[in-house]
């Protein structure tokens, strides 16, 4: 969540909608996840009140992510959007995020938990939040910060058409196992039984659609360490103070301690008017 709060304002040129916001959720985001390990064990024989209290906990902690999701949203909008690969990215991951925390509150609640307990709709979901939120996200850090971090850029339209095919490629693999979950079918079993037969089998060709992008990815990232122009110092037009040294970074980063007289994110005639 840090990286594409780093991500949306570059590419957008605005600062974070609701800053102040943003630093709140994440606290909240912290304290109330430290207490919602319970919903993995409602059908492990807790008491009912404990089950009520894990499952409220778990429909609250969708409320500071919202928050995320508006302000993220918001951030983009009425901005001069640059579709570069990071922002590609970041996009996808509020996109997958939030088809897993909607499904994630489908197994905060008690009924609807006893039926999709232990099935492939926990794997769905639990890759939807991982690989499809924190997965992407650090795929768009990683193309985000390449630069500064090698000085060098790697295959714009190579990056992009790796995005394309893991984004499809990762939907055809897990949004499947919704479907099949809700029909009964177990988590963690080699195989399946005839009525599952058509979720599999487009579950398993995403799976190689996922794989070829993630390898596509990869050779791009690394071919460009030596093969790729040489990277200007602040591709991207942060203002952020990385951005504002050469790329790779000198030895000492700064050869004066930086004065920050602006709050942060501020781009263009709004940074200069702080500034004055």
């Amino acid at each position: 969540m840090g990286i594409v709060t780093e991500i949306f304002p570059t590419f957008s040129q605005k600062p974070v909608f609701g800053y102040t916001a943003i630093l709140i959720s994440s606290l909240a985001i912290a304290f109330v996840g430290y207490f919602v390990w319970g919903h993995h064990m409602f059908t492990a024989g807790i008491s009912y009140g404990s089950r009520w209290f894990f499952s409220f906990l778990t429909f609250i902690v969708a409320v500071p992510s919202a928050i995320k999701v508006f302000n993220w949203i918001s951030t983009m909008y009425g901005g001069s959007i640059d579709l570069k690969p990071p922002l590609l990215y970041a996009i996808s991951f509020i996109f997958l995020f939030m088809i897993g925390g909607f499904t994630g509150l489908t197994l905060g609640a008690l009924a609807a938990n006893i039926q999709v307990h232990d099935t492939a709709f926990v794997v769905a979901h639990f890759h939807y939040i991982i690989f499809g939120g924190m997965g992407f996200a650090t795929f768009a850090g990683i193309h985000y910060w390449y630069p500064k971090m090698f000085g060098r850029m790697y295959n714009n339209r190579l990056a992009n058409i790796a995005w394309g095919i893991n984004f499809t490629g990762f939907n055809l693999l897990f949004f499947p196992q919704f479907i099949i979950g809700i029909q009964g079918m177990p988590r963690r079993y080699f195989d399946y039984l005839p009525q599952f037969k058509t979720g599999e089998v487009i579950s398993s060709i995403g799976g190689f659609i996922l794989f070829t992008g993630l390898i596509l990815m990869v050779y791009n990232l690394v071919r460009s360490i030596k093969k790729g122009g040489i990277a200007p110092a602040n591709p991207w037009h942060g203002v952020t103070l990385e951005w504002q040294i050469p790329s790779p970074p000198p030895h000492e980063n700064f050869d004066v301690i930086p004065e920050i007289k602006t709050k942060p994110y501020l781009f263009g005639n709004s940074a200069q008017t702080k500034s004055e």
